[in-house]
């Protein structure tokens, strides 16, 4: 019961935190939100594990960097001598905010801390950090009219280093880390676009990865080796996993393609075909250690795996989220 409350108040700071930015109509009320959101996330990090200690020095850094980074520009913009486009204060203080953005999102080439991050927490953590955490950065980052040239050079590095970066990983918290970076590219071009789109590609997202991750926690999956047990074959397990994973990655018609879909659609109206070309190589590549996931988990020799009691059995609500693809797979059909 004390760990529940425990936990509970830092969740409910941490959901505050991201109100306060959400509503904020000036810079200075936006850091103000982040840093209550930062100050309530470090205790949902840490844990009896030393790695989660780890984990939470080094978010705190860097999330209290990109932090000073905002309130340094902050102030410099309520100066109001800074009127000149050409004013070295004036070009530091646009560039500032959009580097500290990346740093707090995670985004490339601002990205190295977060698999180092991923590495050290638990599922519940990673949730939170897979989706909750990337709301107040990426409508700050979207929303106030920062530089595109500057926002189309972090969509296609994003992309590349979340597609290579995941090739050689073994441990499941790092894949998901460099999958979310890669995401992170889609969602930001999604953002110039429309708001719908960004709202559906990340409401879609965070639904995925989250059925991915309670199916890995629910038999403590951690490490790519531990996929290899033949105990999980012929169970539902792999089947789901098999399913969100390809949903993850985009492959039609799951769910997941839709709004890469409707991303590729408004990128070839507007002629960015070089830019189209890139973020569908990049999520190919997504799909290959996805796939690698998968196939250790099917192409195992079968056994019964309803005789093996060491494998826990999902809940029901657990069953039909993890069906959600081939629940949704007429309505793309159709589409």
């Amino acid at each position: 019961m004390y760990l529940t409350l425990n936990k509970s108040l830092p969740l409910f700071f941490v959901f505050c935190g991201t109100m306060i930015t959400l509503s904020s109509s000036s810079w200075l009320m936006a850091w103000a939100g982040l840093e209550v959101n930062m100050m309530a996330f470090i205790p949902i990090i840490l844990t009896n594990n030393k790695l989660s200690n780890e984990s939470a020095l080094k978010y705190f850094f860097i999330q209290a960097s990109g932090s000073i980074m905002i309130f340094l520009s902050t102030i410099m913009m309520m100066n109001n001598t800074l009127t000149t486009s050409m004013d070295f204060s004036n070009l530091l203080t646009k560039t500032l905010i959009p580097l500290a953005l990346m740093l707090k999102l995670g985004a490339a080439p601002m990205h190295f801390w977060f698999p180092q991050v991923m590495e050290g927490l638990n599922w519940p953590s990673s949730i939170m950090l897979l989706t909750w955490q990337k709301i107040a950065p990426l409508f700050l980052m979207t929303t106030y009219n920062l530089m595109n040239p500057l926002l189309y050079l972090v969509i296609i590095s994003s992309a590349i280093t979340g597609a290579v970066g995941g090739l050689n990983q073994l441990l499941l918290r790092k894949i998901l880390a460099y999958s979310s970076i890669n995401h992170l590219a889609w969602m930001i071009m999604s953002s110039l676009i429309s708001m719908n789109i960004l709202l559906t590609y990340f409401i879609i997202y965070s639904l995925v990865t989250m059925t991915i991750i309670l199916l890995l926690m629910s038999n403590n999956l951690i490490h790519l080796s531990q996929l290899m047990s033949n105990h999980y074959s012929l169970s539902l397990i792999p089947v789901a996993l098999f399913l969100n994973l390809l949903s993850l990655g985009g492959m039609p018609p799951f769910l997941g393609f839709f709004p890469k879909w409707v991303v590729l659609t408004s990128l070839a109206s507007s002629s960015l075909f070089f830019l189209s070309i890139l973020l569908v190589m990049c999520s190919i590549l997504t799909l290959y250690f996805y796939m690698r996931i998968s196939f250790n988990l099917l192409m195992m020799a079968p056994k019964l795996s309803w005789f093996n009691k060491s494998l826990m059995s999902l809940s029901w609500p657990m069953k039909l989220m993890s069906m959600t693809p081939i629940i949704t797979l007429p309505f793309m059909i159709m589409m």
